[in-house]
């Protein structure tokens, strides 16, 4: 069973299959893995990808770009995310939502946590550790630890997190994070349109795609008051279709399984 407590946001743990129907639109999201205040992100990404998944394909470049000269713990890190993005984004994903909510990054005693400890709890969501293992030792590690250099260093971001919506004849730049109708707005100006959105969502259908969602995610996503999040989650919880998640005190809940 996955390791689960909250903390601000939980991200997609969901792998998108590999996809032949064409998107008019990219979206590279880019983040400072070292920093808890980078996070807030994968809350407007999440609703994005809800509303707007079927035009946006998406891809996270993840940094720690105060390692000028050294941090030997927060390279390891990230050479365990690029790691674990090989064999799929859902896993590097699950990665560090674990460290974010359980603040182990921040914490004192990060340089003696085992993150290969960490990696075994996700064999049961089909993380292979052998390959892992060899990931690690390889030119493709190295290749991709590059590309995500590359593309930070072309977009020329000076501020985490970052935004670039992409479309095949033009692109647009957003550092740090704005009210959610300023990416419909660049949406819409990119397209030359106002993409569909979709609406077919309620508590428990977020509940279902993702591992764990706070209050305030939900709330977020869903424009919907606190309060009518909550009668909500006692609903599906009498129900025994939904139940919190232990550590949160009532704040993070998960679909029952």
């Amino acid at each position: 069973m996955e390791l689960e407590q909250c903390n601000g946001s939980s991200c997609s743990l969901e792998e998108t299959p590999i996809q032949v129907t064409y998107k008019p639109l990219e979206l590279f999201y880019f983040m400072d893995i070292s920093s808890p205040e980078n996070f807030h992100v994968m809350t407007l990404i999440k609703k994005l990808e809800i509303e707007y998944g079927h035009v946006i394909r998406f891809r996270m470049v993840s940094t720690v770009p105060s390692c000028v000269g050294g941090c030997q713990e927060e390279v390891r890190l990230l050479t365990m995310i690029k790691a674990l993005e090989l064999q799929g984004k859902r896993h590097a994903m699950r990665f560090l939502r674990h460290l974010h909510v359980n603040d182990l990054f921040s914490s004192k005693q990060f340089g003696s946590i085992d993150l290969w400890e960490i990696a075994r709890s996700f064999e049961e969501y089909g993380l292979d550790l052998s390959e892992l293992e060899a990931d690690l030792q390889s030119n493709q590690l190295l290749n991709a630890l590059a590309v995500d250099h590359q593309v930070l260093k072309d977009w020329e971001i000076e501020s985490l997190p970052a935004l670039t919506f992409v479309t095949r004849d033009e692109a647009l730049k957003i550092e740090g994070v704005y009210p959610y109708d300023v990416y419909q707005s660049v949406m819409t100006e990119l397209l030359g349109y106002a993409p569909s959105r979709s609406t077919d969502w309620d508590v428990a259908k977020v509940l279902a795609r993702y591992d764990a969602s706070t209050i305030t995610e939900l709330s977020y996503i869903l424009d919907l008051d606190k309060a009518v999040i909550e009668r909500e989650l006692k609903k599906l919880s009498l129900q025994q279709r939904c139940r919190p998640v232990p550590g949160c005190s009532g704040e993070a809940w998960a679909q029952t399984k």
